[in-house]
């Protein structure tokens, strides 16, 4: 696919990096030589078809690249994330069987020393810059084009290793077919082409990013490489992206800056600012709005809406993806008042990315969409999500029990709980392994009440907590810089909490509602084992680590009312 449109788009921007003062591009033909002067290096060091390579840098230009490159020997990319553990990063390299690794620096390539069986780290730094001014030989490029014509869909094109919130990472295998499909038919539910924009930002070893990358690929647009989260403001200003994917938490932090700087606005602009974001909802949730409607939304846009989208997306934008947890009504609400569509879809790095999503021609609030075409879902006896579709896993490497229990018959076993209803939209209502049944034999399902503690821009996150306990509680890490700023102190941030608490319990049984919370000094973090590689909290190991906080909310003599 890369090598097709290469031909075909030669002169045509594909990538942007940011070097200096400004983005410096580089077209299909300069891609395609980069990827060609190292595909011709690793043959040189005498990486072999299905060989396994690491890869692990922060995104720059240099990902993208060596991940084509090693595929075009016919070897298998393991991304590794930059931020991930020595030991961690170890036991991946060695669980794989890597046999070479391709490093951002010196430091990351400290992660993956060299072993008897990983027999060489480079630098992109170095190293690469060398391979890249260096010609490809005849023989060099033949010995390419044969491996590429010995590639199969099935062949693995990807080991991604995910450790969930369970601990031990698992290497889910992906077919070069599980992201050339899901690419194509993810275009077919988006009107995405080469007139479009991207801005990537989320690292690119998370299945997420790296699919939207094969997409963009796919469609002939152009990617900017963002220079990070810290910088992400900035990018969006100076890029003016038409399409951008990302999670929840980056969404819900964007709205939550803008809802801060109108609280601070005079009272009138205030106003102003909530009737056009009233006005912006209503004509979202009406397709076939009355004239009086379309008359009010014209104005709301003119006074308020279009200046809010130049100073918060860049002007150009025309949609958000959403993916990798559940978004939060008011944020979905939100984007779309202010007239930028905000499509939420689902799928784990077993389905390589997206499964199911919401899209311009079918979209409803709250739910996660529909499946992609040919992608089959269904609802087990006990609510678990099973889906049979072109991007599923062919298993976990090395694993032959654990694929065994979640791979039946071509249906994966997701681990999700959700329900489908009479248009075949899908929703999720929490995690299957995250269910819990307090002592008075009910179940909880925890993650619908932290999605709600952390509307409260405040709260930077919650862990409910409550199995096999007579009640439920939480921890809760809030903004303490934010609050500072606001001049908030600890008996105020916790009068705060607990009116998010009071509004998250609202509508839920007795059983379920938050009863006592403790207020944790710092986050969770992937040094101290807390979050896994993509950032999910580790339930398990936080409750045994904060113990002593969880004990002293059930010290008490009596279940609260």
């Amino acid at each position: 696919m890369f090598y097709r449109q290469a031909q075909r788009l030669s002169e045509r921007p594909l990538l942007h990096h940011h070097v200096g003062a400004g983005w410096r591009p580089k077209t299909w033909a300069e891609t395609r030589q980069m990827v060609l002067a190292e595909a011709s290096a690793l043959i040189r060091a005498g990486v072999q078809a299905g060989d396994h390579v690491v890869l692990i840098a922060e995104n720059r230009v240099e990902w993208p690249v060596s991940d084509l490159a090693i595929q075009s020997v016919g070897a298998i990319t393991v991304p590794i994330y930059a931020t991930t553990p020595p030991a961690v990063a170890r036991g991946i390299a060695a669980d794989a069987g890597a046999v070479f690794a391709i490093a951002g620096d010196e430091k990351l390539a400290a992660k993956v020393p060299t072993t008897s069986v990983m027999r060489a780290v480079v630098l992109m730094d170095r190293d690469l810059q060398q391979w890249f001014a260096a010609e490809p030989t005849a023989a060099e490029l033949e010995e390419i084009a044969r491996r590429l014509e010995g590639l199969g869909p099935d062949d693995i094109a990807s080991v991604i290793y995910t450790s969930g919130t369970t601990g031990e990472p698992k290497g889910v295998e992906l077919a070069h077919r599980s992201f050339v499909e899901m690419a194509r038919v993810e275009l077919e539910a988006f009107p995405l082409g080469e007139t479009d924009v991207a801005l990537s930002w989320l690292p690119l070893s998370h299945v997420f990013e790296r699919t939207t990358f094969f997409i963009c690929m796919s469609m002939g647009g152009q990617v900017y490489m963002s220079r990070g989260v810290d910088h992400l403001a900035a990018d969006i200003g100076e890029v003016h992206p038409t399409v951008m994917t990302g999670v929840p938490r980056v969404y819900e932090k964007m709205h939550a800056a803008v809802i801060e700087r109108v609280r601070s606005s005079p009272a009138v602009r205030r106003s102003l600012f909530d009737w056009a974001i009233r006005v912006g909802r209503r004509f979202s949730h009406d397709q076939h709005a009355a004239l009086q409607l379309q008359l009010q939304h014209r104005l709301a846009d003119r006074l308020v809406l279009h200046a809010l989208r130049e100073r918060l997306v860049g002007g150009r934008l025309r949609m958000f993806i959403s993916g990798g947890a559940a978004l939060a009504p008011d944020v979905e609400e939100f984007f779309w008042a202010i007239g930028v569509p905000i499509y939420q879809g689902w799928g784990l790095t077993e389905t390589c990315s997206g499964a199911t999503s919401n899209t311009p021609n079918a979209h409803r609030f709250g739910s996660v969409g529909k499946p992609f075409r040919g992608v089959e879902l269904k609802i087990a006896d006990d609510g678990e999500i099973l889906v049979k579709s072109p991007g599923n896993m062919l298993g976990y490497r090395n694993k032959p029990e654990a694929t065994a229990e979640v791979l039946k018959d071509g249906w994966l076993y997701t681990g999700d709980i959700g329900v489908i209803d009479g248009e075949g939209f899908l929703a999720i209502t929490d995690r299957k392994k995250a269910l819990f049944k307090t002592t008075v034999g009910k179940y909880v399902a925890p993650q619908p009440l932290e999605v709600e503690l952390m509307r409260d821009p405040l709260i930077e996150r919650a862990v409910v907590v409550g199995d096999g306990r007579p009640y439920v509680t939480a921890l809760v890490v809030p903004d303490w810089d934010a609050a500072r700023k606001g001049g908030l102190d600890d008996a105020a941030v916790n009068q705060r909490v607990q009116k998010a608490v009071d509004a998250a319990n609202e509508g839920h049984g007795s059983w379920e509602r938050i009863q006592y919370f403790t207020l944790l000094r710092e986050d969770f973090s992937e040094a101290k084992g807390e979050l896994s590689l993509k950032l999910d909290v580790k339930r398990k190991v936080v409750q045994e680590r904060y113990q002593e906080q969880i004990e002293s909310m059930y010290d008490r003599k009596q279940k609260p009312a």
